[in-house]
């Protein structure tokens, strides 16, 4: 069985002033996010892949169709919600199936000029769907959104994707998207690749710090560090995540702790190492009481 070939091909491709530089990728058939945080130059890989900027310098293919769903939305003013999706040659059943997906039924009569940011982010993504494509390519889709809402929202754009056997690439600064939702990942900083690959390997194994900060809070860890604090024994640099890190109370230990906040979802914990007089912060998802300034408390490897 051969492989699917890549949609996308890009040898050392430059957009000016930076904005992309010596960009080499694959981009293959499925799910693929493109991840970093502001400026990392997210907005310009996706111009290029969508032909709207041309590359100064490198090799470029892409696709012949695709549906793009800009930052900015590009809805069209003088249409209603429903016109934008009748002219994507949408029929009316499938019209009304996505306009109750995503909320926007009673909004059907509608100018994008009445509609709320996060409704307007809306309809720019179920146009998409509605486009009779196979390749779909969005940027920061359902930015808007309330929270509270963006993982049902997601729920759509994946089962449309599943039924119709189409390949989607979406920017997002939020890790967690991209871990949902993408199997393939592309993390961008300053305009150059920091990593591209399968999602899962690089958020539990990052070949760096950098590309570890792209996938949220982590620790990185040298065998020093490991000998240390954890009393382990490992063979070369790697992540921790903080669900992978238990820091708990004790009654006698060679850890102490300075200081403990929580953040939330992880605690961040400044330790000092008594034996050795060494300082070193930790984050980790905590699973009791707060860690006490000046309290012993010991730190391991989850199981």
């Amino acid at each position: 069985m051969f492989a699917d070939p890549p949609l996308w091909t890009l040898d050392h491709v430059n957009l000016g002033a930076g904005r992309l530089k010596d960009v080499t990728l694959k981009i293959l058939p499925g799910v693929t996010a493109v991840l970093g945080w502001s400026g990392a130059g997210k907005t310009s890989l996706l111009n290029v892949l969508v032909g709207f900027e041309h590359p100064e310098r490198g090799i470029f293919d892409r696709p012949a169709s695709m549906y793009w769903s800009p930052q900015n939305h590009g809805l069209w003013p003088h249409c209603t919600v429903r016109q934008h999706l009748d002219l994507v040659t949408c029929g009316a059943e499938r019209a009304e199936a996505l306009l109750g997906a995503f909320d926007l039924s009673e909004k059907a009569d509608v100018k994008p000029s009445l509609l709320s940011e996060g409704e307007r982010s809306r309809l720019s993504v179920l146009r998409a769907l509605a486009a009779p494509t196979k390749i779909l390519v969005m940027d920061e889709p359902l930015a808007n959104v309330d929270p509270s809402r963006v993982y049902r929202y997601w729920g759509v754009i994946r089962r449309v994707l599943e039924a119709d056997g189409r390949s989607l690439v979406f920017s997002t600064h939020l890790p967690e998207a991209a871990l949902s939702e993408s199997t393939q990942v592309i993390c961008l900083r300053d305009g150059q690749v920091l990593h591209a690959g399968p999602t899962d390997e690089a958020y539990a194994n990052p070949p760096n710090p950098a590309v570890m900060e792209c996938f949220g809070p982590g620790n990185w860890i040298t065998p020093e560090d490991a000998r240390l604090w954890l009393n382990e024994e490992i063979e070369a640099p790697r992540c921790i995540r903080p669900e992978q890190l238990a820091i708990e109370p004790a009654h006698i230990s060679h850890v102490v702790v300075r200081e403990s906040n929580f953040l939330g979802s992880v605690a961040d914990v400044e330790l000092r190492h008594v034996s050795e007089a060494v300082v070193r912060r930790f984050l980790h998802r905590p699973s009791g009481p707060q860690l006490q300034a000046g309290a012993p408390a010991s730190i391991r490897l989850r199981s």
